[in-house]
């Protein structure tokens, strides 16, 4: 059996505002009702819809369409997912002194981490390090504002 998705709509911070964006016009918003941004339903790079729910002919499904961190047609992460990255890595940069080498890393570290890449556990580990070197508001920053499988690796650190 074969599906199609729907169109989602989510907000420029990542708030979801609904996963049937052709299939429940009345749940449609310019803004999010959450925190007032601007709502979209298309990769800024690329102009591919935002994968929504993914509806089979005959099965009904009681699972959430989760948002998702990077556009599936051209790879470039959403914008909730860049103010993230860029939030986490300037928390974690202010947050101590760190090495001009640590510096260098942690940009690499935190993206790497935020795209559950091969790479990531090593960046998960040097994230750890850190961690363990200035405290453990460093750490709650990146479980904070990392995706949940930054969470996952760094918890398994």
């Amino acid at each position: 059996m074969s599906g199609n998705y729907d169109v989602q709509q989510v907000c420029e911070n990542g708030h979801q505002i609904t996963s049937s964006y052709r299939e429940s016009p009345e749940q449609r918003q310019n803004y999010c009702d959450q925190c007032g941004a601007k709502t979209i339903t298309k990769c800024l790079n690329c102009n591919a819809e935002i994968r929504g729910y993914y509806s089979v002919p005959g099965v009904f499904s009681l699972g959430k369409t989760l948002v998702p961190s990077h556009c599936h047609n051209c790879g470039k992460a959403y914008p909730w997912t860049e103010k993230k990255i860029a939030t986490a890595i300037q928390i974690v940069t202010e947050f101590g002194d760190l090495s001009e080498e640590e510096k260098g890393t942690i940009e690499q570290d935190i993206n790497n981490i935020a795209k559950d890449i091969p790479q990531a556990e090593l960046s998960a580990m040097r994230i750890r390090r850190i961690w363990e070197q200035y405290g453990k508001i460093a750490y709650n920053v990146i479980m904070e504002f990392a995706s949940k499988t930054a969470a996952e690796v760094l918890k398994s650190q």
